[in-house]
């Protein structure tokens, strides 16, 4: 039948346009950022009624907070691999050299339980505005921004906190963020909180934080996977 002859060869051309255009790019590789030496800087700032009110620092409140980190790494490609992102195209051979910029905000409700004298916990949710940017540097010194994203989403967490009293507590911080179908991350946090003036704490520990963007378009398209470790300062004020 002549239409079905016309259906089969658009097909086969299409087939062969793919084929030209993925051996022209080569095997599209991932782009992982993993450092282990990354320090990140957060503000944190907690609003409770029953505070205004006089009374104690729990119940609910609104929560917001700014963080920012760097992660540096270095990627191979070897001849016939390429990675692909919204800056465009590198193909190999050629050595990267990766650095991932990460700003992220957020408000959220939060609410604070005092379970016995000494032990809090701390959830929260609400909604997060990310920016990752990387840029990359070639061989020959030639430096580009590959990636240039802002996102908005949902934040969720939690934080268990033991107060040995009103000056100094030790706590961990758990969160999860999702502001895509394929755009996610998490950050485990393990801190020291010193607090030698009302309504004010610094924070002082170790964090791990992960980010990672899907290949949403299987082979077209390099997967991005941040992973930051490092030390970690925070300022916390509660009203």
């Amino acid at each position: 039948m002549p239409s079905f002859n016309i259906v089969r060869l658009v097909g086969l051309f299409a087939g062969a346009a793919v084929s030209v255009v993925l051996s022209a790019c080569g095997s599209v590789q991932s782009v992982p950022v993993r450092d282990n030496e990354s320090a990140t800087f957060t503000v944190r700032a907690t609003v409770r009624p029953s505070a205004w009110r006089g009374g104690e620092r729990e119940g609910p409140g609104i929560a917001v907070g700014y963080e920012g980190y760097r992660a540096k790494d270095t990627q191979t490609l070897a001849a016939g691999e390429s990675i692909q992102l919204d800056g465009g195209t590198i193909l190999g051979p050629d050595t990267l050299r990766h650095q991932a910029d990460m700003r992220q905000g957020y408000v959220a409700y939060n609410h604070l339980f005092r379970l016995g004298s000494h032990f809090e916990l701390e959830p929260f949710v609400g909604a997060t505005r990310i920016h990752l940017k990387i840029k990359s540097t070639s061989a020959d010194g030639t430096t580009r921004a590959v990636l240039n994203n802002w996102d908005t989403g949902v934040i969720g967490g939690v934080t268990p906190r033991w107060r040995f009293n009103d000056w100094v507590a030790i706590e961990a911080r758990l969160s999860y963020f999702n502001v895509s179908a394929w755009a996610h991350g998490q950050s485990y946090e393990a801190a020291v909180v010193l607090s030698p003036v009302p309504n004010a704490s610094l924070r002082l520990g170790y964090s791990e934080r992960r980010y990672d963007i899907e290949d949403n378009i299987p082979g077209w398209y390099s997967e991005v996977n941040v992973r930051a470790r490092g030390p970690m300062a925070t300022l916390q004020f509660d009203f």
